[in-house]
C-alpha cells in the first residue's frame, strides 16, 4: 500500500517495491498509476532488482506486457523468463534466480506451483493452461515449498523445466482480470477460525488528514485495501505507556546537566521509540500488509464489518502471505464528474486510531471521533515516496471528524 495506503491510501499491499519506469522492455502506459518507481535500481542487489521487476509484472503489468496471466494470477515460468525486462538484465535472469527470489522473500510475495509436463496445442507449442484450483493458505505455502524442492532436487530426480512451473504474486494486484475469489481465502463469520483477532492498517502522518476528509480508507489504484494481523492495540498501547514513562527517568540534578542532556535527548527518544515499535511489528510476525515504518495504525472492527458485509456487499479475504484484504464499499469519486466509483472502508468500521512513533497514542476512537489532533509539525511531513496514492498535501478536516465516521 501492499498494502493502497498511505499504505494503500497514501500508497497498497505491499506497495510496492516493484516499478522502474525507465527500464527496458516495459509496455505502453507503464508509467501511469501503479507503475511508479521509487528511484533508480542502480546499486541495488541483483535479487532486489529481479524482485521489483517480477512484482510489477505479476501485480500490475502482465496484460500490457502481453504476458499470459490467468484469473488466479499465475504466469507460466517460461513466459516470465522470456519477458524482455528480465532478459535485458546482465546476465539475463535465470530460473535459478527466480527461485532464489521466491525463497528469500521475507514477506512471501510469491507463490510457486509445479504442474509437471504442460500440454501442447495443435501446432506442438506449449499451451498456457492454468494450474489446478487455488489451494488454501497453508496448502499454498506447502505448494510453493514443494515446487522449490522439485526444482532443487538432484538431476534425474527433480524437474527444472520452466514450462512445468507457474508463479504468481500473492497479493497487491491492480489487474481486474485477476479475481480475488480465485486468489484469496474468504473471511466469514460462518467460519470463526477464518476471522483474525486483529486487523490493522498502517499509514503515515501526511496521509492522516486527507483520510479523515475522505471518511475512510481507499483502495486507490489497487483492487483492495490492505491490512495486517498485528500488532494488537493492547500491545502497542502498553509499549507507548512504557516509553512515555521512561521519559521521566534520569532527571537532571543541575542546570548544567539539564542543558547537556537536552541537546540529544529528543533525538534519542525518537530513535528509541521508532526502534521499539518497529521491533514490535517484527515480534508480532507481521509478514506483510503493513510497512514497519508506519506512523499511524488504524484498527478495524472486523466483526462489525463482516456483519454488515452481507447487506452492503463488503467482502474480506486473507492472501497466501497473511495479508487481510477488502474491496470495501463502492462510492462515487470525490468530484463525481466522471461517474466512476471508488472503493472505501468507511470509518463506521474503525475502532481506534493510534500514533505510534512519538508516543501520542489515540488520535481517533469510535463513538468519539477525533480525540487528539495530530500536530502540524507531523501532519506536514511528506508521505514516503511510493505511498502517496491519490492523497497529496495536508488535506483538510472535513467529514471525517464526525462522531461515527
Amino acid at each position: 500500500m501492499s498494502q493502497q495506503d498511505a499504505s494503500t491510501n497514501a500508497g497498497g499491499h505491499h506497495r510496492d517495491l516493484n516499478k522502474d519506469r525507465h527500464s527496458r522492455g516495459q509496455g505502453k502506459g507503464a508509467n501511469r498509476g501503479h507503475g511508479r518507481d521509487r528511484g533508480s535500481n542502480k546499486g541495488q542487489p541483483r535479487t532486489v532488482q529481479i524482485s521489483k521487476a517480477m512484482s510489477r509484472l505479476l501485480r500490475h503489468a502482465a496484460i500490457e506486457e502481453k504476458i499470459p496471466i490467468d484469473q488466479q494470477g499465475y504466469v507460466r515460468m517460461d513466459h516470465l523468463l522470456n519477458w524482455q525486462r528480465l532478459r535485458s538484465m546482465t546476465p539475463p535472469v535465470s530460473f535459478q534466480d527466480v527461485v532464489d527470489v521466491v525463497q528469500e522473500s521475507d514477506k512471501k510475495r510469491y507463490g510457486l506451483k509445479h504442474v509437471g509436463a504442460t500440454p501442447t496445442d495443435q501446432d506442438g507449442n506449449p499451451s498456457s493452461s492454468k494450474p489446478a484450483a487455488t489451494p488454501s493458505e497453508s496448502e499454498s505455502t506447502s505448494e510453493t515449498e514443494k515446487a522449490i524442492a522439485v526444482f532443487r532436487s538432484p538431476v534425474g530426480m527433480g524437474d527444472a523445466t520452466p514450462s512445468h512451473f507457474f508463479i504468481r504474486a500473492t497479493q497487491g494486484h491492480s489487474m481486474k482480470t485477476v479475481e480475488a475469489e480465485n486468489l484469496l481465502t474468504p473471511i466469514s463469520l460462518d467460519d470463526p477460525s477464518s476471522v483474525p483477532e486483529t486487523v490493522v492498517h498502517g499509514t503515515f502522518y501526511g496521509a492522516w488528514r486527507p483520510i479523515l476528509t475522505t471518511g475512510g480508507l481507499k483502495s486507490m489504484t489497487r483492487n483492495h485495501v490492505h491490512f495486517a494481523t498485528g500488532p494488537t492495540i493492547e500491545t502497542v498501547m502498553k509499549k507507548i505507556r512504557r516509553l512515555n514513562a521512561a521519559e521521566g527517568d534520569d532527571l537532571p540534578q543541575s542546570i548544567d546537566q539539564a542543558q547537556s542532556q537536552s541537546q540529544d535527548k529528543g533525538q534519542e527518544q525518537e530513535q528509541e521509540q521508532e526502534q521499539a515499535l518497529a521491533s514490535e511489528l517484527d515480534q508480532n510476525k507481521v509478514i506483510s500488509g503493513m510497512r514497519s515504518d508506519a506512523q499511524i495504525l488504524i484498527y478495524i472492527d472486523i466483526r462489525k464489518a463482516l456483519q454488515d458485509g452481507a447487506a452492503k456487499g463488503i467482502k474480506w479475504w486473507r492472501s497466501e502471505n497473511g495479508v487481510i484484504l477488502t474491496d470495501g464499499i463502492s462510492i462515487m469519486n470525490d468530484d463525481q464528474s466522471d461517474g466512476q466509483l471508488n472503493k472505501i472502508v468507511p470509518m463506521a468500521y474503525w475502532s481506534e486510531v493510534v500514533e505510534i512513533k512519538e508516543g501520542l497514542g489515540t488520535l481517533w476512537r469510535q463513538g468519539q471521533g477525533v480525540v487528539q489532533e495530530l500536530p502540524d509539525r507531523l501532519s506536514s511531513r511528506a508521505v514516503p515516496r511510493g505511498k502517496a496514492g491519490g492523497y497529496r498535501g495536508r488535506g483538510g478536516r472535513g467529514s471525517g471528524r464526525g462522531k461515527r465516521g
